[in-house]
């Protein structure tokens, strides 16, 4: 009874009382009542609560203590309970029990038992199942004597003490002795009636074995045992007890069914239930759900057996929510295919036969739909449980009647939960091959009818709803191959045709854009619904094959399910019904007939069509093709209007994407029209006028190319649309328009389909000529830019056009417009044409005999004047009033005839003419005032002339005359170059005159812009320059290495084109050595390559530096360099402009000219021919004339820095005249300038760049083959000339790339090996040349190491040292994917390692790299025939164990002077230095050993931790795992690890320094080797004992699991061992500390715990009886002991590695040293530490009992915690007068008392809050937050109204709980969602899966057990409602928490 109101004054807070939800919300018991928390406690007991419980009569032996012989009789009794320690045999138990039994008989005065706990133990100890009949005969008979002697009273005060012996003894008791058990319940148990209430679970359990056969001798006799029990306890509280046997153990299910099925009443009404089972059927159903999932049939069988006769569902006894728990679980036996089983399991669900199909609609159906979508929506990721529905779905359509209706109900859940683990990547394979299975047994029909109402209902998904059906569709598709020829023939068409409809109504109802995403993703299901439709569904000739079967409507209502078809049986008479086929019309409407067929609306029955079955022939042939036609041109045509909208700018893609979709739906369709023999059969209407219009008006280029395409295939392929629909300038020529606008260079990206679709264009126009004449008349436009924009735009399509197979006739007009544009007098036409041709005619050369006086026309006035460009001054004549330009342009064209039809010998005549003198005047302005006895010659005037007219601008008054003025200085310039060209000699000065004059001129055309008139000066100043070069007669080309390419790789139009000249030492006091030096034509060549206005001519340009090269030997830094430079940055800028142009995303087109493909191919050229040079010319040097040695020394003025960023050389001041050699600059930044050609290739991988559209794609691609052939070829002539150089940079770049891999510790991901791909495919860099050259590289870093170079030395010293490149040569060596390119690698590495032997103390820093390298080679080579070959082998082998030893003696500190070196003074280091120093070399590469172990040493440390620490990570990871495939035989493997025990590990492990770090590793990684471990087993051992083992981190603790589990599987003696050092009597040693002596005994106790857990499951089993005998010997000591707290450790241990059946003969001296334990608190007020923290680890013992649940130990558990059924649970033990159960017994008193001074307990505000994170810290809160918000808990709830403490939920580490005290003990229940669930569906709402429990206790120790208050009082409540909710064991938790108190935290540690 509980307390009074209001009789609480504790200053304690209340603890609450534990509340369970209604029926309503849950299944937990209801009907409770929150009981007010002051009512619960009173300061001390009332007077109607009775004293504390006492044991054996206490209170009646301290009455009897006066009396002699009563202490007579207790020091017989203790007497003979001492003998049993005597007992060494069975025989010696019967004279102990004779000896106990006339000890009682002696005095039969007395009424108690003395030592009644001692008693008890030595009588279960005499039961044990070992024992022989005889003694548990005779021990029965002590056990009646002493009930006999206590009474029914006494006894049941003590039913404990003398029932733990007796209740498990049934099942274990022979023949013979059964009868005197029985006797004893009969006699002395059933008397007590409702005083066995406390016990009545662990009773019936000790019962039920008597149960297990049925027909046996004592069967009826335990039956009627069991009858009366019940009878007399509460009938309720005896079947909820059977319940919670159900579901808890699992061995008496069997028994307590054969119980059940004779007793258990029928059941009618609700009145019957709540009589027989309460105020809550939960209980029973879950222990039905536990009890029909085991693993025995014969269990499983009698449940349903049960199920069926005494709850069957048609009774609605079960309410709904525990009828879904309990079919979810019953459904599962199907998997098992047992036919006895599943027919049980059918009569269960479907009840009576009569009422079959009215039983299966109601509670069955719903239950068992609402249980398979819970377990289809749980997110356990285990294989098993993810099948497991899809299997039962299986099993369930053996069954029609219940499997079509289910599967129908959950198909789309169930598709939608095999989608989300495909998607999460759970068991994707393997689950879609299960449910294949399923597939293939469910009806087609039953398939599509979901799938169709999924889109009926969810396409589209409006408002917040989650469209899923059509990817649910797609998923469908891809996963299950659609084999079926209903499914092809049928379905899929209809469903096809349905999917347009949808689309369709969308599209009428304006919500296009609105849906565009959906409507896009349903084009792709249609797509691929082709793909699976054969395609004679289509033909006209496709015959009605299959007719699917539908059965008529009920009157206003929706069939659930169809009439079974062929396959499932048809009912008899079926034949007679009448059958009506349906076959779709064309007039009538696709969309209600596909509803119509499946069952999508509702529809009003017709008359007369009760009886008859419809029958429907699909819609296929030209039906399905017209209908599908239809839909989707009223969608093409619904969508070109939705373009013209203004909001559709907005979504250009979506419409693009569904534009594309939809021409190929078009296109796919049209296939399979019949083909048109007249007008009105083709295809024609709005839609098509659309189309076409649409691609003349659009912006998008991929949707045009889409209907263009479309058009096109539509009318040449399938000739579906009338040729003259496209075939007419009307409609033609705005289609061309638009499409030639694409043309344009900011669309490069699209050039290449563009011209494909233009030749479509003109396949489709091949008569009229309609494309080739919109193209011509582009050409003739009047505006200038715009003509040049066509003829820029034409030479694109022409030279794209060359890879296209058309017909050579076509657009010949425009070729022939080209062709005259050479001639013509426009400059821009001219221009135009010449960089269309340039690469197919020669040029022209232009010389014209002019007027000498019209030039020199006096009317013709300039004004001399200077323009500023880069801080340069050049000269500018303007003219300052108007002339004649017409004819001035007409003079010079007149002399250029002249000159062409005259020839060499005219030119030569007027070079020795003079000009008459009365001219002389004329021309004085512009030739100068000469002697007129000499005066100037005819040529001199003209070239002086043309200079001056080239010279010569108008000012800003004279506009109108630019446009004549560039075409004088364009004729000018052909006359000046004819001349130059065709004469074989003219005046220095005059030469230098051009010279400059052109180089200014040039300068100002780039700065402003002026293209037409470079292309001119460029061929004058190459003439200029032969000309300037050879004085006497122009030189012939000799020997030049390859041609001049230009664009497309013919040969340039540069006449006479010249390489290296034969020119010898006159060439340099040439004229061009004055031109070529000046900084103003550096200025020049920098501007027109980089400036962006100029690249039109970039070719150009580009061919007259390859032919300037050889005139340029002199000047590479001032020059060359500086052009290199500028190369380098265009071509970045191009890689930029590459990804930017091709990258997936919006591209702002600018008007600025860019990059394009072909220039990019232009300064590749450019770039290999300027390196090609520098490289190979030895004659290149610094030289600078005196006319402009003083511009250079100024500063450079506008090129200082020019080289300063890929190259990395600055030009200064200080150093502008030393001479450098050009090939060691080069060289010198080689690293960069393959880097450019990396990164460059690396744009056109696919991982780089994610195109927009296929025709990008196509067009990168193009691009992508011929950028990565020149720069193959570039590489490969580096990589010929200079090898070692260029391998060396490809090592620094992909160290650059991949910095981790120089960390042996990083554990990052696999290093990118792009770098060495790229390596790999220039020819000639073969794995073997790359092995030698890196080979040669580290020999030349090594000091003291000569190399086998024999040409020359290495020309770049690198960045990376030796040590840098062997670990790249390990990567190398790792990354080659062919094994056999090892085979001529191995012989090099051989060699190359046996160099490093001779000075291995030198070289001792290399070992490491070097072993790495061998193991990775011979762990290759291992695993082919290679080393078959024994010699091979062996030098192998021997060679390895070589470097491994030095290995293991660096790594031991043990090699060389490494000892004696840190022992020395820091003037010895000095020495050494001063030595080192004196042997180096200068030009010597960085090496490891005079970089970074000098500047250690300096710093005063040496790198002997760094090697050690690499070489242990490389034994770690690499070489011990391979050891064994390597060395091969046993004796090699088994000397290297013991040397490495020997010198690396056994010295670390003895420093107590490496028990945390890799020697740890290393030790696991050699445990793995069997016959290695005699080679470490003492050093571990060692270890082992060492008392300050335990101080470690669980990470190290699990490594040495598996050293502890390796050494004790490979010696069996060691436990044995460690048990014999396991003392439990006082050492005899006179000067050890009893203290000291007590930590040694626990710490070898906590030694013995780390190797049972470091095992498997009954690893020790056999030893058990030893750890048995050893754990009770310890038990006898003092409870001070330190041993006592690491028993219930070592006993924890032993529940979770050793069976508990093996566990049962201990039961009896552990009950009674718990019982012993709890007596000593609640006798007594016990605060001394010791005793508190073994209380505490004993409670941590029952903690873990109560989880695990299982073994005979819960038999006992009524000892310990109350069976918490009904109101016990729900309300606080403390309610209650005293309870029974120990640890509510010690509750109530601690609950009841006061608390200690300064101890708060769990309610008080003085403990410390739990971070918010922590949710529902105590039970208090959480019923506070219920009762505030008036809501039941959910089972959920309660579970979490459980947690006690901190979290825990991160327990992987030793746990800190500084001021939490108990863990989160909450059940961690697993919820999962649905990631897309239909709206429609039940399964909206998340559904938990089974629940995990874990131990309340995880704090390390505790003060006052007060703390435990909390624990005693709510453990009983845990239990239960972790046993009502099925609640399996966290494992993983329990580990980890095992492991951490294993770890620490008890004080035995250092």
């Amino acid at each position: 009874m509980m307390a009074e109101s209001g009789a609480s004054s504790s200053p304690r807070p209340p603890s609450p009382s534990l509340i369970a939800s209604s029926p309503q919300q849950s299944s937990l018991p209801k009907n409770i009542s929150i009981v007010a928390a002051s009512q619960l406690r009173s300061p001390s007991p009332s007077p109607k609560t009775p004293p504390p419980h006492s044991w054996g009569g206490a209170n009646k032996h301290r009455e009897l203590n006066n009396d002699p012989r009563y202490k007579k009789y207790v020091q017989l009794v203790e007497r003979n309970l001492q003998s049993f320690d005597n007992v060494n045999e069975w025989a010696d138990v019967n004279p102990f029990l004779s000896k106990i039994m006339k000890s009682f008989q002696a005095y039969p005065q007395y009424s108690v038992i003395p030592k009644s706990l001692t008693v008890a133990k030595r009588l279960a100890q005499c039961l044990n199942p070992a024992l022989p009949a005889g003694v548990h005969g005779k021990t029965l008979d002590v056990y009646a004597y002493i009930l006999e002697t206590i009474g029914p009273d006494q006894l049941a005060d003590d039913i404990t003490l003398y029932s733990y012996g007796l209740f498990p003894f049934l099942q274990h008791a022979s023949l013979s002795v059964k009868p005197q058990l029985l006797d004893i319940y009969e006699k002395y148990y059933l008397p007590l009636k409702d005083r066995l209430k406390p016990c009545l679970k662990s009773f019936m359990i000790g019962l039920l074995p008597g149960l297990d056969e049925e027909g046996s001798e004592f069967f009826d006799r335990v039956l009627g045992i069991m009858d009366n029990l019940r009878k007399a306890v509460d009938e309720t509280f005896f079947f909820q007890c059977m319940w919670l046997i159900l579901i808890t153990s699992s061995q008496h299910r069997g028994p307590a069914l054969h119980y059940l099925g004779r007793r258990m009443p029928h059941l009618t009404n609700t009145e019957d239930v709540a009589f027989v089972l309460g105020d809550d059927a939960g209980l029973m159903v879950r222990a039905f759900s536990a009890t029909v999932g085991d693993s025995q049939l014969l269990v499983q069988r009698a449940m349903l057996d049960l199920m069926v006769v005494h709850f069957p569902v048609s009774n609605g006894l079960i309410e709904q929510n525990d009828l879904i728990v309990l079919v979810k679980a019953a459904v599962g036996v199907v998997l098992r295919k047992d036919m006895s089983l599943n027919r049980r399991l059918y009569a269960w669900l479907l009840g009576p036969q009569e009422g079959k199909k009215k039983v299966f609609d109601g509670p069955a159906k719903t239950a068992l739909i609402t249980g398979l979508k819970s377990i289809l929506l749980s997110e356990g990721e285990e294989l098993q449980e993810s099948q497991k529905p899809y299997r039962v779905f299986v099993s369930l359509l053996d069954e029609w009647d219940i499997g079509y209706p289910v599967i129908q109900a959950v198909f789309l859940d169930a598709l939608l939960s095999l989608k989300r683990h495909v998607d999460a990547g759970h068991h994707g394979a393997e689950l879609i091959q299960t449910a294949t299975m399923w597939i293939d047994m469910t009806d087609p029909y039953l398939i599509w009818k979901k799938m169709s109402e999924a889109i009926y209902e969810n396409f589209p998904a409006v408002n917040d709803q989650e469209p899923y059906a059509l990817n649910l569709v797609i998923f469908f598709l891809n996963s299950f191959k659609m084999n079926d020829e209903e499914m092809q023939h049928m379905h899929m068409p209809m469903f096809l045709l349905f999917l347009l409809t949808k689309i369709q109504t969308i599209v009428s109802q304006g919500n296009v854009l609105l849906y565009a995403d959906q409507v896009n993703t349903a084009l792709s299901l249609c797509l691929m619904l082709f793909r699976h439709i054969p395609a004679s569904v289509f033909t006209p000739q496709a015959a009605q094959l299959l007719q699917a079967a539908q059965p008529t409507r009920a009157p206003k209502s929706k069939p659930s399910t169809p009439t079974p078809s062929q396959g499932h049986g048809k009912q008899e008479g079926s034949q007679q019904a009448s059958t009506r086929v349906i076959a779709f019309k064309t007039e009538s409407s696709a969309k209600d007939y596909i509803e119509e067929f499946y069952m999508l609306k509702a529809q009003e029955p017709q008359e007369g069509d009760d009886t008859s079955t419809k029958e429907y022939s699909g819609i296929k042939g030209q039906a399905l093709t017209l209908q599908a036609l239809t839909f989707i041109q009223n969608f093409i045509s619904s969508v070109l209007d939705e373009c013209k909208k203004d909001e559709a700018k907005d979504h250009t893609r979506t419409l693009r994407t569904m534009i594309q979709k939809a021409c190929k739906t078009l296109s796919i369709l049209s296939k399979y029209m019949v083909p048109p023999n007249c007008p009105e059969e083709y295809l024609q209407g709005p839609w098509l006028d659309k189309m076409r219009d649409a691609c003349s008006t659009m912006e998008d280029f991929a949707t045009i190319d889409s209907m263009v395409t479309t058009m096109v295939e539509l009318t040449m392929d399938l000739k579906v649309i009338m040729p003259s629909f496209l075939d007419n300038r009307q409609h033609m020529r705005p289609i061309v328009d638009r499409i030639w606008t694409f043309l344009a260079e900011e669309f490069m990206h699209l050039h290449l389909r563009a011209s494909q679709l233009l030749w479509m264009l003109q396949d489709v126009t091949y008569t009229s000529h309609e494309v080739e004449t919109a193209i011509a008349s582009y050409l003739v436009l009047d505006n200038t830019k715009l003509r040049v924009d066509a003829f820029q735009k034409f030479g694109v399509f022409w030279r794209l056009s060359d890879d296209l197979q058309h017909n050579s006739s076509a657009f010949v007009r425009p070729m022939m417009l080209m062709l005259d544009s050479l001639s013509s007098t426009n400059p821009s036409n001219r221009r135009a044409g010449e960089t269309w041709i340039r690469s197919n005619l020669k040029s022209y050369p232009r010389l014209l005999d002019p007027l000498l006086l019209v030039l020199y026309d006096q009317g013709i006035v300039r004004q001399k004047a200077e323009e500023t460009f880069h801080n340069e001054y050049f000269p500018v004549h303007y003219y300052i009033r108007n002339f004649n330009q017409a004819q001035v342009q007409y003079v010079f064209n007149t002399l250029l005839t002249v000159f062409r039809f005259g020839g060499l010998g005219f030119l030569r005549s007027i070079r020795q003419s003079t000009i008459p003198p009365e001219m002389m005047s004329a021309v004085a302005d512009v030739v100068g005032v000469t002697d007129p006895k000499s005066p100037h010659t005819y040529l001199d005037c003209f070239v002086r002339s043309a200079l001056r007219f080239i010279e010569s601008e108008p000012t800003s008054d004279y506009k109108t005359m630019l446009n004549l003025n560039e075409e004088i200085h364009m004729v000018a310039a052909d006359f000046l170059h004819f001349i130059i060209s065709k004469i074989d000699h003219v005046d220095t000065s005059l030469l230098a005159m051009i010279h400059k004059t052109v180089i200014n001129k040039m300068l100002y055309c780039i700065n402003h812009s002026r293209l037409d008139l470079q292309s001119r000066l460029l061929h004058l100043l190459h003439a200029t320059i032969l000309m300037g070069t050879t004085p006497t007669k122009k030189p012939t080309p000799a020997g030049q290495s390859s041609s001049n390419l230009t664009r497309d790789g013919s040969v340039s139009t540069f006449e006479n084109s010249s390489g290296p000249s034969q020119a010898n030492g006159d060439s340099h006091e040439s004229l061009f050595r004055v031109v070529g030096s000046s900084p103003l034509f550096v200025k020049t060549v920098f501007d027109a390559l980089s400036v962006p206005s100029n690249r039109p001519i970039l070719q150009h340009w580009m061919d007259f530096l390859m032919l300037a090269l050889p005139f340029l030997t002199n000047y590479f830094r001032r020059v060359l360099l500086p052009v290199i430079q500028c190369l380098c940055d265009q071509i970045l800028r191009s890689r930029a402009f590459l990804l930017e142009a091709y990258a997936d995303k919006a591209r702002n087109v600018t008007g600025n000219p860019n990059l394009t493909d072909q220039d990019l191919m232009i300064f590749l050229t450019g770039l290999e021919r300027m390196l090609t040079f520098s490289l190979s010319e030895a004659r290149l040097g610094e030289e600078v004339d005196s006319v402009h040695k003083q511009e250079w020394s100024d500063g450079l003025r506008g090129t200082h820095g020019l080289v300063a960023n890929v190259l990395g050389t600055e030009v200064h001041p200080s150093d502008s005249f030393q001479e450098n050699k050009a090939r060691d600059t080069i060289l010198y930044n080689i690293v960069g300038i393959v880097h450019i050609f990396t990164e460059l290739w690396s744009v056109f991988d696919q991982k780089t760049v994610i195109t927009a559209s296929d025709a990008e794609a196509a067009s990168l691609q193009f691009v992508g083959e011929r950028v990565r052939a020149r720069v193959k070829r570039i590489l490969t002539g580096l990589y010929k000339s200079y090898p070692s150089e260029v391998t060396e940079a490809f090592v620094e770049l992909f160290l650059a790339e991949n910095p981790a891999v120089l960390d042996l510790e990083s554990l990052k991901a696999d290093p990118d090996y792009r770098t060495l791909g790229i390596l790999s495919v220039v020819p000639g860099a073969s794995p073997l040349a790359i092995f030698l050259t890196l080979i040669e590289s580290i020999r030349a870093r090594t000091q003291g190491m000569s190399t086998t170079r024999s040409k020359r030395p290495n020309l770049r010293i690198s960045k990376a040292t030796d040590i840098v490149l062997l670990r790249f040569l390990e990567i190398y060596c790792t990354y080659l994917p062919s094994v056999e390119a090892l085979f001529d690698l191995w012989p090099l590495c051989l060699s190359f390692v046996r160099e490093y032997f001779p000075q291995a103390t030198t070289y001792k820093y290399a070992f490491p790299s070097l072993l790495r390298i061998m193991t990775v080679l011979c762990d290759r080579l291992s695993h082919t025939t290679y080393f078959d070959d024994k010699k091979i082998r062996r030098d192998a082998c021997d060679l390895y164990q070589r470097v491994l030893d030095y290995c293991i003696l660096i790594a031991g500190r043990s090699f060389d002077q490494g000892i004696w070196l840190r022992n020395r003074n820091p003037q010895d280091f000095e020495i050494l230095e001063e030595s080192d120093d004196s042997r180096e070399t200068m030009n010597r590469p960085p090496s490891s050993t005079q970089t970074d172990i000098d500047q250690a040493r300096r710093a005063g440390k040496t790198k002997e931790d760094v090697l050690i620490q690499q070489i242990q990570i490389s034994l770690c990871q690499l070489v011990i795992p391979n050891l064994r495939r390597i060395l091969q035989e046993q004796d090699r493997v088994t000397t290297t690890i013991t040397n490495l025990m020997y010198y690396v590990i056994a010295p670390s492990l003895k420093s107590r320094v490496g028990i945390n770090d890799s020697s740890v590793d290393l030790l696991c990684e050699i445990s793995k080797i069997p016959f290695a471990y005699r080679t470490w087993r003492k050093e571990v051992w060692e270890v082992f004992l060492d008392n300050r083992f335990f101080v470690m981190v669980p990470q190290v603790a699990r490594k040495w699991k598996i050293l502890i589990q390796t050494a004790m599987t490979s010696e069996k003696d060691r436990l044995a061992e460690l048990l014999g050092r396991i003392s439990t009597s006082p050492t005899s040693a006179l000067f050890t500390s009893r203290d000291q002596e007590s930590l040694n005994r626990a710490l070898m106790l906590r030694r013995l715990t780390f190797v049972i857990w470091s095992g498997t499951v009954d690893q020790y089993l056999p030893q058990l009886p030893n750890i048995q005998e050893k754990l009770v010997e310890l038990l006898k000591l003092s409870s001070t002991e330190q041993v006592h707290p690491e028993i219930y450790l070592c006993l924890r241990v032993l529940l979770c590695r050793i069976s508990n059946q093996h566990l049962n003969n201990f039961w009896p001296v552990l009950l009674t040293e718990l019982i012993q334990l709890f007596n000593l608190f609640l006798t007594d007020e016990n605060d001394r530490p010791e005793q508190v923290n073994l209380f505490l680890s004993a409670c941590k013992f029952l903690d873990l009992l109560f989880i695990l649940e299982n073994g005979v130990h819960f038999i006992h558990q009524w000892i310990f915690i109350s069976d918490a059924i009904r109101k016990t649970v729900m309300h606080s033990p403390m309610g209650e007068a005293m309870p029974h159960a120990l640890m509510d017994r010690l509750g109530k008193k601690l609950f009841e008392e006061a608390p200690l001074e300064g101890y708060a307990g769990i309610g008080s505000e003085q403990v410390q809050q739990p971070p918010q994170s922590y949710q529902g810290s105590t039970i208090a809160s959480s019923i506070n937050t219920a009762v505030a918000d008036e809501r039941w808990p959910t089972e959920n709830d309660i579970l979490e109204q459980m947690s006690f403490g901190q979290n825990t939920s991160s327990l992987s580490l030793p746990l800190s709980s500084p001021s939490g005290m108990y863990a989160d003990m909450s059940v961690q229940a697993k919820v999962s969602t649905s990631s897309a669930v239909p709206s429609g569906s039940s399964l909206t709402s998340s559904t938990p899966t089974r629940a995990l429990k874990r131990p309340m206790l995880t704090m390390r120790s505790i003060q006052h057990v007060r703390e435990l208050e909390c624990f005693l009082t709510h453990v009983a409540q845990y239990v239960y409602h972790t046993t009502y909710t099925l609640a399996k064991p966290d494992t993983q938790f329990i580990e980890a928490l095992i492991e951490r108190d294993m770890l620490g935290g008890s004080g035995l540690e250092e």
